[in-house]
């Protein structure tokens, strides 16, 4: 694979601004700084060469191509936080 894959911090705040509306909001929601937030969105739009969301002062709406990523983020954290309930149900099992 030779694009540059996005990281789970990258999607998780990406998801969390989208949620709570707010960069302040998600920082707070994931114990981090605005500035992380605002960085991890930065690059995660220069790796996808794309933007997700437009930015007017402190509103943001998502772009059409922020509204199809964001279904996809949602579906990749879904389907990892289904893993890691079957991980835990496995090890409860064998202790």
């Amino acid at each position: 694979m030779n694009r540059n894959m996005p990281e789970i911090r990258q999607v998780l705040a990406f998801v969390a601004i989208v949620d709570t509306g707010s960069f302040t909001l998600a920082a707070k929601r994931l114990n981090l700084t605005q500035s992380a937030i605002s960085h991890s969105l930065r690059s995660l739009e220069d790796s996808l060469n794309t933007r997700l969301l437009d930015r007017k002062g402190k509103n943001h709406c998502l772009t059409a191509t922020g509204e199809i990523f964001l279904t996809h983020c949602r579906a990749v954290l879904a389907e990892l936080d289904c893993a890691i309930d079957n991980m835990d149900a496995l090890q409860k099992r064998a202790g």
